[in-house]
This record gives structure tokens, sequence and C-alpha cells, in this order.
């Protein structure tokens, strides 16, 4: 019996690295082929500026547009995400980890002297890898710190609205949800029709990319942020004010952790 729940614990945890594979396929191919502005970011210290893609408001209508459609034709679960949240925080947090070691391995090989490139190197591993090696590493023409965020703030979004279906799907809402799905969603809309100003903020410009962006981004924004979304599942009968609490709580992390 112990053996049959561990086989199907795993198997279920396979589900959830499927998940987070094909979030990840889908975000490179929209990051790389839908159209939209490129952005020059600022001048580095070297003289060069990478291009960015910012076409991350018609990646998200497609995404959110897929999903609608997939769970009209009963492909995809509307409450797949939600009934798996703490799978998939588990396995964000270890692919974060994958691939905060793997940035620090290929950071500390580099004999790259570009100023997105060049590692810095300080001897201490620890302080390296959470603070990162290289400034704009990049995978496949893709920048890694652009495209963190954005999986980070596209994750919020698909996990507050998974959490929506629950709530409908429970006959639970209230007006306490709707008001936070709201304000959140717009909040969101509002990132990705600006996101051509992310280019300049001090996590692109200024800060290299180790553990504490990675974890910050892929952890960090989408399962903190939509706390509030599982309290007002948990606990229909707040007042309004609670939700207004709620946000407002949101964005201080939010100001809090863009410093």
């Amino acid at each position: 019996m112990d053996l049959h729940v561990s086989l199907r614990s795993l198997s279920t945890s396979w589900n959830s690295v499927a998940i987070l594979l094909a979030f990840s396929i889908y975000l490179a191919f929209a990051l790389t082929f839908l159209p939209g502005k490129v952005v020059p970011g600022v001048i580095l210290s070297d003289g060069t500026r990478l291009p960015y893609p910012c076409n991350g408001l018609i990646s998200l209508l497609l995404l959110v547009a897929l999903l609608g459609i997939g769970v009209q034709t009963k492909f995809v679960s509307p409450t797949l995400v939600s009934d798996r949240g703490l799978e998939l925080l588990a396995v964000t947090f270890i692919f974060g980890f994958l691939i905060s070691l793997v940035l620090y391995a290929a950071g500390c090989k580099s004999k790259d002297q570009g100023s997105s490139l060049k590692p810095h190197v300080t001897g201490n591993v620890i302080h390296d890898w959470w603070f990162g090696i290289q400034l704009n590493p990049r995978f496949i023409g893709i920048d890694l710190k652009f495209f963190f965020v954005r999986a980070g703030m596209m994750g919020w979004l698909i996990i507050n609205l998974s959490i929506l279906a629950k709530t409908i799907e429970d006959a639970n809402l209230g007006r306490s949800m709707i008001l936070y799905q709201v304000f959140c969603a717009l909040y969101i809309i509002d990132y990705f029709f600006y996101e051509e100003y992310m280019t300049s903020t001090w996590d692109i410009i200024a800060e290299r990319l180790g553990f504490m962006l990675v974890f910050g981004d892929l952890v960090w924004i989408p399962f903190t942020f939509s706390i509030q979304a599982c309290a007002l599942y948990l606990l229909n009968d707040l007042h309004l004010l609670c939700t207004f609490f709620f946000f407002l709580l949101n964005k201080t992390l939010d100001h809090h952790n863009s410093k």
C-alpha cells in the first residue's frame, strides 16, 4: 500500500513537471516568435545595448485564450493548477535551484569580456551562487532575466484564474474574490502593456542573475502574490475591506521586491 501511494505521488509530481515544462516552452516560443516591439536596453559599460522583444501582452492574451479553448474542449481542467498548487510550488523551487546551479557553473567557465556576460567571481561560492556571476545571461538567444520575470507575472495570473475556477466549481464565489481578481488582472495587464519600461529597471540593468533573482521571479512572485486568492477561497466570508488589505499588502511586497 505504501509503495502504491509513493508511486502514485511520484506520477503526480511528474505531471507537475510536465505542466511547468509546457509553460516554459510556450513562453520561449512566444518570446521568440510572436510579433511585438523590440526595445533596445540601456547602454552597458562596454557601449552595447541588448534587444528586448516586448510582446508580453499578446503572449499573455494568447496564453489565456489557449487555456480557455482547452477548458471548453475539456482538454485541460480549469482547476489543474490549483489542484496541484503545492506540487507545482515544490517543482518550481527545485527547477529554480537547478537553474541557479547551471548559471553559476556557466558563469565560472565563461571567458566572455562583454558587459552582459563578463563573469564577476568573488571566490565566495555562496555569495556568487546567490547573487549571480553574469549580468544578462542568455539561452538560445533569450534573455533569461526577462524570461523569468515574465514567467512569474504570467504564472501569478494563471494561478489566480485557476483558484477562481475552483471557487466557482464549489459555488463559493463572493464579491471579495471578484474584486481581488479584477484588481490583480488589471495590474498584470498594465505591467505587460508597459513592459518596455522593465528594460531599464534595477533588476535588468544592475543585478546579476543568481538564485536570488531566479527564486524571486519564479517562486516568490506567482506563489506568494496569489496567497490572497487562496485566503479568499478558504475564507469566503471575509469582509470586502480585507480584500483591499490583501491587495495593498500585495503591492507593498511587489514594491519591496522591485527595489
